[in-house]
């Protein structure tokens, strides 16, 4: 339960305010509590009766206020919000105020559709801010309250021993396990009361990585939480083991939630044999990731783009349990991993959620990447994700490039104020053989996709996604093949998160390089190369 509501009152540093100052509610500042999903994207709208989140200045007193006992009322702290459609306007209900951020329930029965939303403070009403009002949009809640990395779930063995999902509680295929969401739709009785527990009126479904859940137990309000819904089921008996599977839930057969992920085994403690550096992450220190790749971009007109990368990003890691950095941590080989974020997107580049929880270790004001063909800088990476970033030679058909298939890159610095001088070899892989004449991409059905080629020991990764510019969001979702397979089939559960909107598909091998605890004294990490080839396409 501390883990719950860590994730519902988490919010950022605290920040003075003025009493007699204006509230002001950020451009979209208002997302579901618990994914913080970008409004406008699928999964971005505001549930009935869920907990939502605002973002702001001035909003409410420099020191936070919480609830304490039910009945709630429309006013803490002297803040109040209001929900208005055209002449009509509906109290919400604040659970925790601040002055930079309020967590607040959605009336159950609020208008559906475009609204208006605006926050008062101590007499002082802000500015109206625009949201979009649904039945039903789940957000999963994460460990790290950031709606992405190890969801808050709990491994049932008996009434009285229900531990929360961990790599060191792994929960095991055939187990019950409870969900925490919020956003099922509007509860039973009275948002400012007790929650009602029953079952609500829609339909859930649930995917384990690629496996469908076939036994849902419960989806309704927790008794204990105002906003708080619990999704209870059985781990399918062929769901991908492994600490970081992907789970999904989809309501009303529409919206998918967003990813996070559970730990699953046959043992207590899951592993991951896969990913070597997950036990570095796991028990914290100094890391780091390097990443090269060749990348060869088709057009739907022929015309085709050679893009070559370089990066590297240099991080301290706390470690524990929940531990969780993409840049470490893959989704088992078969499933796939969703990421959403503000901004523009990024193929090549950082992966969304790839910040170190110990904070940026520096390596030098800028890093090489060689080969025999010659040198090229990697400068400080501009950005929430710290690193170094490359091109390995300008863009375009006929572009000079220090890459060709099979060379070995050597990245290497002089070290820094917490890195030692270092180097790394990687040795890029052949890339598969994809016919890529799909340039539209259907999100309610099944996408099949196969290919040829690459070789023995390199991994496969589809890797697709699109940017909503209207909205300066994006979604990118990438899915490890399994060992020796030539197919793979991404679900609609997975595509449908995707904006309607020009994005790209891409297919690549990616080989291994060597464990970065030989170099500069660091703990652990990964080094890896990757060879593909990407087509623009449009998700419909």
């Amino acid at each position: 339960m501390r883990l719950v509501w860590s994730a519902i009152f988490l919010s950022l540093a605290l920040q003075p305010n003025s009493a007699s100052a204006q509230p002001f509610v950020f451009y979209r500042g208002v997302l579901n509590a618990a994914s913080f999903v970008p409004s406008g994207l699928p999964g971005g709208s505001i549930a009935r009766g869920s907990i939502f989140s605002i973002f702001g200045r001035d909003l409410g007193p420099a020191a936070g206020v919480q609830v304490s006992a039910f009945p709630l009322a429309d006013e803490l702290g002297g803040v109040s919000v209001e929900i208005c459609q055209d002449d009509a306007c509906a109290a919400a209900i604040p659970l925790f105020v601040r002055a930079d951020q309020i967590n607040a329930i959605l009336p159950s029965d609020a208008p559906l559709g475009p609204a208006s939303l605006r926050v008062s403070f101590d007499g002082q009403a802000g500015n109206f801010t625009p949201i979009e009002i649904v039945e039903s949009s789940v957000g999963l809640f994460s460990v790290n309250s950031g709606g992405f990395g190890p969801g808050v779930l709990q491994n049932f063995v008996s009434q009285e021993s229900q531990p929360v999902n961990s790599a060191l509680a792994a929960a095991r295929p055939g187990q019950v396990v409870t969900l925490w969401a919020t956003g099922l739709g509007p509860g039973l009785n009275a948002d400012n009361l007790a929650p009602q527990p029953g079952d609500l009126p829609f339909d859930v479904e649930i995917w384990v990585g690629a496996a469908r859940v076939t036994r849902k137990l419960y989806s309704g309000r927790s008794p204990c939480c105002a906003g708080v819904d619990q999704i209870v089921f059985e781990i399918p008996a062929d769901a991908p083991q492994g600490c970081y599977a992907p789970v999904h839930v989809r309501t009303a057969g529409r919206t998918v939630s967003n990813s996070v992920t559970i730990a699953i085994s046959d043992q207590d403690q899951c592993s991951d044999p896969q990913e070597p550096s997950v036990a570095a992450l796991r028990a914290g220190g100094d890391l780091a990731a390097f990443f090269v790749r060749r990348g060869r971009r088709r057009n739907p007109a022929g015309g085709t783009t050679i893009y070559d990368l370089a990066s590297a990003s240099f991080g301290a890691e706390t470690g524990g349990p929940w531990a969780y950095n993409p840049n470490y941590v893959s989704p088992p080989p078969g499933a796939c991993r969703v990421s959403a974020r503000r901004g523009a997107l990024f193929e090549t580049t950082a992966v969304y959620g790839a910040v170190p929880s110990g904070g940026a270790l520096d390596a030098g004001p800028r890093l090489t990447a060689s080969t025999g063909r010659g040198a090229r800088a990697l400068g400080p990476r501009l950005g929430p994700h710290p690193g170094y970033l490359g091109d390995l030679g300008p863009h375009g058909q006929d572009a000079e490039t220090i890459l060709e298939p099979g060379a070995t890159v050597r990245i290497s610095g002089p070290g820094g104020a917490d890195v030692a001088a270092f180097a790394v070899e990687l040795q890029l892989p052949e890339p598969p053989t994809w016919n890529l004449e799909q340039t539209e991409v259907d999100r309610s059905r099944p996408l099949n996709v196969s290919w040829s080629g690459g070789q023995t020991g390199d991994q496969i990764w589809l890797v697709g996604g699109a940017a909503d510019p209207v909205h300066d969001a994006a979604v990118i979702f990438s899915c490890p093949a399994p060992d020796g397979a030539t197919a793979f089939t991404i679900g609609p559960e997975i595509l449908s998160r995707v904006p309607q909107a020009a994005g790209f598909l891409s297919v690549s091998s990616r080989r291994r390089g060597p464990d970065p605890s030989s170099t500069a004294g660091l703990d652990g990490g990964d080094a890896s190369a990757g060879a593909g080839t990407s087509l623009e396409v449009s998700f419909r």
